[in-house]
Order: C-alpha cells, then structure tokens, then sequence
C-alpha cells in the first residue's frame, strides 16, 4: 500500500480525508487512521457528540478547496 497524504477537514477536526475521497477517523485507542463507511456519497461523522450525515464531496471541497474528481 503506497503512501497518501491525509489533510485535517476543516470543521470536523479530528476526521481526514485522502486525495481519492477516502474519510478516515482516528482509532480510539491507538490514534491510527481508520476508513469511515462510505453510504452513497455520505459518511456519518461526530459533531459535538452527535452523528451527522455529511457528503464526502462537502468534506472534499473543504479540504483541498476544489471539486471531488469523478
């Protein structure tokens, strides 16, 4: 598995996001990365203790301020 740049989503600390879309969270015990379940372009993501549906497109734009390629 090659190397791929995570970027901190502004907004959704502590929630990253790859070049290719990917959500990860942080595991709660070793702090590592861990993919986010992808549901038809949405992820559940923790918000001041409460889940929100959000679109991966949104948390994209956020990050890298450009659209998410096809």
């Amino acid at each position: 598995m090659e190397n791929k740049t995570l970027k901190y989503i502004p907004g959704y600390y502590p929630y990253r996001i790859d070049e290719d879309g990917k959500v990860f969270a942080p595991h709660s015990k070793t702090g590592f990365p861990v993919l986010v379940k992808e549901r038809n372009g949405m992820v559940n993501v923790r918000q001041d203790s409460s889940p929100k549906r959000v679109k991966v497109a949104e948390l994209y734009r956020r990050a890298f301020n450009k659209l998410l390629p096809e």
